[in-house]
């Protein structure tokens, strides 16, 4: 290859990047608010870290295993968030620099994988098929921790293949610090060396018991040892036990399943690549490496969850496309990669599912900083009114992570997920499902008595929101617009006569 061409190269490959990072800093700062609702946990608990330490108590969930039993499954990613808040006097500014962060971090390591398959000038393209999905373009929109572990699952799956377990370890180590996530390193290093004794009759222990061991030692030196291992428990085990027998937590509408033809639409390109590759496969006599083998059985193993719950799109898409990648290199074998008709094929099909996708993005992203921008004038007015320590009921788990952040003097219900509830308070969420409900009679007993709070917040759309509005004589309505109320209980000797 020319000086010419590798400069060329050069320019096409940032000037993707440019691109790929300049549209979603554009998207994020297009709105005032996040796109996602766990955002305002996360650039929070970075906040409280920075001002308290790592070593903290979590006084904000008063009915959760967090109270007493608190553990930041995602340390290190609310570490990287810290030098952010530097930037800026305004924390959801500050949490937006986080967000594009990290996805100029993971496009690095992305870039880094596809580049062991492919050259740098297809792997821009590469860089933009996640971006087909909805699910992926979402994500990415948010300050989440999949992120992170996204980059350290493809990261981990490349060290196994090419037994660099040095590296392995160490990465290994830190995973537990990152991400709950992290045991699927375990499973990956297992199917590794099972692929590669079948396809080489090799099997390198190396890599499975440095794994483990490095992962065991990473639990260990977690800051929040040993309440780290209720959190590997509740988030690793029961809530995809429950997701999977069906008991019914609210955890969401990621864990749902999405009807065939919605999963299709929103990772069409996945799935027409599929195809292309079946075909590539009937029609030559491609022999398949060691390494893609690997990227496929990591992608399968998402791909099964994919179809149980809706997040896991996420990563699947991004280990498909570097299974792809792979696949290419063996398809291709010595020949001279260039630009072809179904390269420029593929850059077409892109701009038409991306230039439909915007638009869905678009409405999605709408929908969601509504709703957040009213949590944060909610939360901002129950800063100014509402007296310091006070515990406020709230009728949804999601409600209360933009309430931590922006008004962190008072106490809430139960944050991030409703397991950390219902595992340590399992009769007292049956009377919180059943408040929203409005299957409770005198709902202002469960508030005083039970949860111990004169105050509380609901949104419209549910019955309590309409047994609070139809009773004047034991609540007051602080506040209230077009989304939702703060009440007050009133006291015996203030209700109306």
């Amino acid at each position: 290859m020319s000086k010419k061409d590798k400069i060329l190269i050069g320019i096409t490959l940032a000037l993707v990047i440019f691109t790929f990072i300049s549209y979603f800093a554009f998207l994020q700062f297009s709105s005032k608010s996040f796109f996602g609702i766990d955002d305002y946990y996360h650039v929070a608990v970075a906040d409280f870290i920075k001002d308290f330490g790592y070593n903290y108590d979590f006084r904000w969930a008063q009915f959760s295993t967090f109270k007493d039993m608190f553990s930041d499954k995602d340390f290190l990613f609310h570490l990287f968030i810290i030098p952010f808040l530097y930037l800026s006097d305004n924390i959801i500014t500050a949490g937006k620099y986080a967000i594009i962060f990290y996805n100029l971090l993971f496009i690095i390591a992305y870039l880094i994988i596809l580049r062991r398959y492919i050259p740098l000038y297809f792997a821009s393209l590469f860089l933009l098929f996640p971006l087909a999905s909805i699910t992926f373009s979402i994500y990415f929109t948010y300050l989440r921790p999949a992120t992170l572990a996204n980059i350290f699952t493809i990261i981990g799956i490349y060290l196994l293949i090419n037994k660099k377990w040095v590296k392995l370890s160490v990465l290994a180590l830190f995973y537990p610090l990152a991400h709950i996530s992290f045991f699927t390193l375990v499973i990956f290093a297992l199917l590794c060396e099972t692929i590669r004794y079948v396809a080489k009759k090799e099997f390198f222990f190396r890599n499975i018991y440095v794994v483990i061991i490095a992962t065991i030692l990473g639990c260990f030196l977690h800051p929040n040892y040993p309440n780290n291992y209720l959190s590997i428990h509740l988030n690793g085990i029961l809530v995809p036990f429950y997701t999977l027998t069906g008991v019914k937590l609210d955890f969401g509408g990621e864990f749902n399943t999405l009807p065939t033809k919605m999963v299709l639409m929103q990772n069409i390109m996945l799935f027409l690549i599929f195809n292309a590759i079946i075909w590539i496969k009937f029609l030559t006599k491609t022999k398949v490496s060691f390494s893609t083998l690997v990227w496929w059985g990591c992608t399968s193993f998402y791909l099964v969850l994919a179809f149980i719950g809706n997040r896991y799109w996420y990563t699947t898409n991004v280990l498909f496309f570097i299974f792809f990648a792979s696949f290419l290199k063996d398809w291709r074998g010595e020949k001279k990669w260039t630009i072809s008709i179904p390269f420029v094929l593929c850059i077409c099909i892109f701009v038409a599912v991306f230039s439909f996708r915007l638009k869905t993005l678009g409405e999605h992203s709408k929908e969601r900083t509504s709703m957040n921008i009213h949590y944060e004038k909610v939360a901002r007015w129950m800063n100014k009114n509402i007296p310091a320590g006070q515990t406020i009921y709230h009728a949804y788990w999601s409600d209360s992570p933009a309430f931590i952040c922006l008004n962190p003097k008072n106490n809430y219900m139960v944050v991030l997920d409703p397991i950390y509830m219902f595992y340590r308070y399992p009769k007292e969420y049956i009377i919180y499902q059943d408040l929203r409900k409005g299957k409770v009679s005198n709902p202002q007993e469960a508030f005083r008595k039970l949860f111990r709070t004169d105050y509380g917040y609901t949104r419209n759309n549910n019955s309590l929101y309409l047994q609070i509005k139809e009773d004047s004589q034991n609540f007051k309505i602080l506040y209230e617009d077009d989304l939702g109320i703060v009440f007050q209980v009133l006291p015996d000797g203030d209700r109306a006569t």
